[in-house]
């Protein structure tokens, strides 16, 4: 079978302007290392406001509050959906205060959030320490292929609100 090159939309549904073709670039260094371009496959990532994504995380997860990046999978095992992997959605607002706490870049933040919003399409959980471990290491992994340098803090915060 031949290399297939994943289909990707952005969708900016916030103010801030932002660099969708990095965030193309690294959603598909993901779809890439994980799948090694043997399907096609269709994903979307959508960047939203705090005030969204409370309400998408409260409607979906039945959290009160915003989190920094949601992934709601989709596809299946019939011929017309098996290319759809789902949809990313990252807040902008928690992604700026991550980035600030953590003393790297909004980009870089930015990189961190949507390579973890695709693993999660691609069945990468974080529910617990030993899942937790092999998503991160997916995640240094593949952000060290890019060139992205994080803080060591990177998400504790997160990691430590679903215990």
């Amino acid at each position: 079978m031949g290399n297939f090159v994943p289909e990707i939309q952005i969708i900016n549904l916030q103010r801030k302007m932002v660099d969708t073709e990095f965030l193309e670039k690294v959603a598909s260094k993901v779809l890439d290392d994980i799948l090694a371009s043997r399907k096609k496959k269709e994903m979307s990532i959508a960047l939203v406001d705090i005030k969204r994504m409370a309400e998408l995380n409260e409607k979906f997860r039945g959290v009160k509050e915003p989190t920094d990046v949601l992934a709601f999978p989709l596809g299946g095992e019939f011929i017309s959906t098996e290319s759809l992997l789902g949809d990313v959605v990252i807040s902008m607002g928690k992604a700026e205060e991550q980035a600030k706490e953590r003393g790297h870049s909004l980009e870089n933040e930015l990189a961190l959030l949507t390579v973890h919003g695709v693993l999660h399409l691609l069945g990468y959980t974080d529910e617990d320490e030993d899942n937790r471990k092999i998503m991160r290491d997916k995640e240094k992994r593949i952000l060290h292929f890019l060139k992205i340098e994080l803080s060591s803090e990177r998400r504790e915060t997160n990691d430590k609100e679903k215990e």
